[in-house]
């Protein structure tokens, strides 16, 4: 939970909830990730239900120019597993790359065959209270992308699973400084983004 008013929400910890659909085909786009604001609540007969709120969606930068075919591209761009950290800022010898705030926060998400994408939540909050275009703010949000390769760029081969594309991540985990990326088709990948650098053991 996290204190967003420095970005123009109202004072208190807010709940948030990432989501993201899993997609077979489309005819335009990549597949949809949703920022949740998952603060309230009621308890209606004894049933617990959250009451979410969107506060942005995001998807690959520029997915309107692309789109997920079907039967063997099916799930090609498709967003899967995601993770979230929520980095304290302020201490001594870490950077703060937050808004203003007591804390700064990313998303690691991968997305099947286009990779890792790393979104940073501060923006994605705050563009949820402007209106600007879409995509611009896609693009605005996101820190850094990764695509597992061989020696100079050259296409990975599939050790498992063979899906026709290769790689096929079907998972991030971020921990201590790393992210963890779990591909279906190749293998585990570990990989480290400059800013996360300082809060590796």
């Amino acid at each position: 939970m996290v204190d967003a008013s420095h970005l123009g929400y109202p004072i208190g910890k807010r709940h948030l909830t990432i989501v993201a659909t899993e997609v077979l085909s489309t005819t335009v786009g990549t597949g949809m990730s949703y920022l949740l604001d998952t603060t309230a609540y009621e308890i209606n007969n004894g049933n617990f239900r959250f009451i979410p709120e969107l506060i942005h969606g995001w998807e690959i930068p520029f997915a309107m120019d692309h789109h997920i075919p079907e039967g063997e591209e099916w799930l090609l761009f498709s967003p899967h597993n995601a993770d979230t950290q929520i980095f304290q800022t302020g201490l001594p010898g870490l950077p703060d790359n937050s808004f203003g705030g007591a804390w700064d926060g990313r998303i690691y998400l991968s997305s099947y065959h286009a990779g890792l994408w790393v979104i940073d939540i501060e923006t994605l909050m705050f563009e949820g209270l402007q209106s600007v275009n879409k995509t611009d703010a896609h693009a605005s949000s996101t820190v850094g992308y990764h695509l597992p390769h061989g020696a100079d760029g050259s296409p990975l081969d599939s050790s498992f699973y063979d899906f026709g594309w290769t790689p096929f991540l079907w998972a991030a985990e971020y921990h201590d400084g790393y992210t963890y990326l779990s591909c279906i088709t190749s293998g585990l990948y570990i990989v480290q983004l400059d800013i996360d650098a300082p809060y590796g053991v």
